[in-house]
């Protein structure tokens, strides 16, 4: 509840611009590795979008522990997208992503997710665990959810950024985290959900922090497609310009 109420607290205090020129944030999402085969969005693609833009900082999905990891080490772990920025755009990135407060100011390792004491290993257990369980993939497979999954994944092969931007995957991926808090609940694998909540708000949160700490200029932040509708959510309740085309892209060629 305290963190939430955080949450409040900061919307209600960020972007109190002296000047009264408005924070312009991007949220860009990006499709990690079905940027290989995604002819309509690219790596390329996303590197020339980053570059267009022209922001003044760029908030990305890697933990602040991991940020300064060398490039072969942290893609164990990350999407390669988000190493591909960081190397890009030198002393403009920030890392905003998050595992547990267990793991907080621990470097990402693969000791992480093996150790059976640790919170990693518990989630990554849950999800093995849930998919050998026979009676409760029949309850999960009753849901919308698998149409929501195969929607999902559609998009990520076919789509461009910009259709990626019109809302349509952040409204389902909305309805597959009802559903889910739905079936979740009061089961053997309830942390599951409860993990990816608390991971998205602290997301949301850091990219929050962002745009506080830089009023009035130009906040990127990329984050997976799932992560996106969240973090909109509290975007658009404050006072910035939230941008949802990339008109910023004709008017950067014709300079």
């Amino acid at each position: 509840m305290k963190k939430f109420v955080l949450l409040n607290f900061l919307l209600l205090i960020l972007v109190s611009c002296e000047n009264g020129e408005k924070t312009q944030v991007l949220v860009l999402p990006t499709i990690h590795g079905a940027h290989e085969t995604n002819e309509n969005y690219t790596y390329g693609d996303l590197l020339e979008l980053v570059k267009a833009y022209d922001p003044d900082v760029i908030g990305v999905e890697i933990r602040p522990e991991d940020f300064d990891m060398e490039s072969d080490s942290l893609d164990l772990f990350y999407p390669l997208e988000m190493i591909m920025v960081r190397d890009s755009f030198p002393g403009m990135v920030r890392g905003i992503d998050y595992y547990s407060e267990s793991t907080k100011n621990m470097r990402v390792s693969r000791e992480m997710f093996s150790d059976t004491t640790s919170e990693m290993y518990r989630i990554k257990r849950i999800m093995q665990d849930m998919r050998l369980d026979s009676a409760f993939v029949a309850k999960y497979e009753a849901t919308d959810l698998p149409k929501i999954q195969e929607k999902q994944r559609e998009i990520a092969l076919t789509y461009s950024a910009e259709e990626l931007l019109k809302g349509e995957y952040d409204s389902i991926t909305g309805r597959q985290y009802k559903i889910e808090d739905s079936l979740f609940n009061n089961s053997l694998y309830a942390a599951y959900p409860v993990f990816n909540n608390q991971r998205d708000l602290q997301i949301t949160l850091k990219a929050l922090e962002l745009v506080e700490e830089y009023p009035g200029n130009k906040i990127l932040i990329l984050v997976g497609a799932n992560h996106r509708n969240r973090l909109m959510d509290s975007l658009e309740k404050r006072e910035v310009h939230v941008v949802n085309d990339l008109s910023f892209r004709s008017v950067q060629n014709h300079l």
